[in-house]
């Protein structure tokens, strides 16, 4: 659907005869277009943790932010479901399921914490989910979060919080009843509580009787030993100890990784996880078979829930869902190989923070926790061939497999209490899968656009790069065999002829002129001395209102051609900038949209030959583009 109505798509946008932008694929997004389209509410991401659920159709339900969404296994949406009282954030570490409903942990618009349901008939009517009439128990803390069993016992829910007004630290373990009908409340009671603190995750095997937990115990539950660890320990419904528990979480190789009992019971095997990553696979004595299957695995920021869709012939296909809701992976585990492997990544991306393109076929991508790395001919749901800690927060500068970028540190919001480094990205996994950071962080609090001027023959290059805060352009020396700028050299740039309004991209041409997106123009800026002078201005190509710029703009240059990125208007524009001519547009000028013909705020754009990917990032996914010009 999404490559078919090319024809359509030229008439209606109006190219130019001869040319045109033709779309080939997606990436991140695996509904990749229209009303199978993925999206996810714009939430602050440590708010919006999400659980799975698998149901009779094969399809699954996860949190949208602001919603549920029901996904197929193809990576397409089947449906978005809303939540009451509107403003709700569904923020559920796990999803439980019985009687044919889902329930899932989730926060009111004025702040508490809340035990939902979405019945499956109610979905099917198209009605929201709703909060349980329930008041949940009152925690010591309220930073550790309630913990969901996925499993209900003997047709009830279990949910495990510390307790408020225990003396001694100590985790409950509540069974809730559902209520029996709609304007019914639900019942609660304490099951029992253990010796312990900072409980992560509870999941349930009804056939054997026993209650999982994971948190932080004593050596001996209730016993006179009280050497505190993250661990792993069993019940029986009364509380009473499993013998053999607890069990010492899995040890990972460097701090400030942890493996803290965030546990999930899928395919007859114990999972535990851990930041950056981390998958332990135990038996369900709390053994490693065989431990850590999974290390340094950024793109999974968090995983906080395994679900098993399916087994066969000593493999198991599972869901493994994370602290972002915006996708989900879908793994294969071979218990003979002992392995796991990623074969679907399933959802949308969430804030995109820079896009490159290499000119071998790479595809690098920021994100709002993660930088990814796709091959240009990957499907729309394939798997990041790569995951790095670093965020690229600018566009950057290629040179081989090297990306050079100023990027945030761990995640994109590092950048409200720290300014950007300059970093290093390489496609190759390292022990760590980390950027390499090669300088301090630079005197700019808001960078923008970058590009490097190339002197041939000379390793001393100039770096350049836009400053929002600021509305300037800085440059410093830039020293091309490490890719390291030069740390005191950063100067403003005088730029005569105009003042800058809000300068975004920037491109350093070969001859060390200079292209700048400012506020609704491109400027050609060419040296003079010290100074830069306003050669030429473009904002339009016509009398026209729909040939007149937008605001907002991004950009990318290869030779003569120039594809600029109209943010608000909704649309990629293609032009000859040597002679400010208009060659053609993707994208239906001021009209949003998802499908094969539209745009929706698209930002960062990157150009190589005829190839090109852009942000289109109010429909949280990677359009590949190619230009055809005869």
């Amino acid at each position: 659907m999404f490559l078919s109505s090319i024809l359509l798509a030229l008439f209606l946008v109006g190219v130019a005869i001869g040319a045109r932008i033709e779309p080939v694929g997606v990436l991140g997004n695996s509904g990749e277009a229209g009303a199978t389209l993925i999206t996810v509410g714009k939430m602050p991401f440590d708010k919006c943790s999400t659980g799975v659920v698998l149901d009779r159709d094969m399809t699954l339900w996860v949190s949208g932010g602001d919603a549920i969404n029901r996904i197929g296994l193809d990576g397409r949406l089947v449906e978005r479901i809303e939540i009451e009282p509107a403003g709700s954030i569904v923020n559920s570490r796990t999803f439980s399921f019985l009687n044919d409903t889902i329930y899932f942990l989730g926060v009111t618009p004025n702040g508490k914490v809340a035990l939902f349901c979405l019945p499956m008939k109610r979905a099917r009517e198209k009605m929201k989910a709703y909060p349980v009439p329930l008041v949940l128990p009152e925690r010591k803390r309220d930073y550790v979060p309630y913990c969901l069993s996925p499993q209900p016992f003997n047709k009830q829910i279990v949910l495990a919080c510390e307790l408020k007004d225990s003396k001694e630290p100590r985790i409950g373990v509540y069974f809730i009843s559902p209520p029996a009908g709609e304007g019914q409340e639900a019942s609660i009671k304490l099951a029992f509580s253990v010796v312990g603190e900072y409980p992560q995750g509870v999941a349930v095997d009804e056939n054997r009787d026993i209650v999982y937990l994971g948190g932080y115990f004593g050596a001996f539950v209730g016993g006179e030993t009280h050497q505190f660890a993250y661990a792993i320990a069993a019940f029986k419904p009364d509380g009473k100890l499993v013998d053999g528990f607890p069990v010492p979480c899995t040890k990972t190789p460097a701090i400030p990784t942890q493996f803290r009992g965030v546990i999930s019971l899928a395919g007859g095997a114990l999972w535990d996880t851990a930041w950056y990553g981390f998958l332990s696979r135990l038996n369900l004595s709390g053994q490693g078979a065989p431990g850590r299957v999974v290390e340094w695995h950024h793109e999974l920021g968090y995983p906080t829930q395994v679900l098993c869709i399916a087994e066969r012939d000593e493999k198991q296909l599972l869901a493994i869902t994370t602290a972002m809701p915006n996708a989900i992976y879908i793994a294969l585990w071979d218990n003979v190989e002992q392995r796991i492997s990623f074969v679907r990544r399933i959802g949308c991306l969430p804030t995109i923070s820079s896009v490159g393109l290499s000119e071998d076929g790479w595809v690098t991508v920021g994100t709002e926790r993660a930088q990814l790395w796709w091959r240009w001919e990957d499907a729309q749901d394939a798997p990041p061939r790569k995951a790095e800690l670093h965020i690229a927060v600018t566009p950057g500068y290629f040179d081989g497999e090297r990306f050079f970028s100023l990027a945030a540190q761990y995640r994109l919001d590092d950048l409200q209490r720290r300014s950007p480094v300059p970093t290093v990205f390489s496609r190759r996994v390292g022990g760590r899968n980390e950027a390499w950071r090669v300088g301090e962080p630079v005197p700019l609090k808001r960078p923008c656009g970058l590009s490097v001027h190339v002197k041939p023959g000379n390793p001393n290059a100039t770096l350049f790069v836009t400053d929002a805060e600021t509305a300037q352009i800085w440059k410093t020396n830039f020293w091309l065999p490490e890719l390291r700028p030069f740390e005191k050299l950063w100067q403003r740039v005088t730029v005569e002829g105009t003042s800058l309004r809000s300068p975004t991209d920037i491109v350093a041409l070969t001859d060390g002129s200079l292209l700048v997106a400012d506020s609704g123009r491109i400027l050609h800026l060419k040296p003079e001395g010290e100074v830069y002078r306003v050669a030429s201005e473009f904002s339009s190509w016509g009398e026209k209102e729909d040939m007149r710029l937008g605001e907002h703009l991004r950009m990318a240059v290869d030779g003569a051609w120039m594809l600029i990125s109209d943010t608000k208007r909704h649309r990629l524009i293609w032009l000859d900038w040597h002679q400010w001519k208009f060659i053609g547009q993707f994208g239906v000028t001021d009209v949003s949209g998802n499908d094969a013909l539209h745009l929706c705020e698209p930002t960062f754009v990157a150009l190589r030959g005829s190839k090109a990917v852009l942000a289109d990032s109010g429909n949280q996914r990677i359009l590949k583009l190619r230009l055809h010009f005869e």
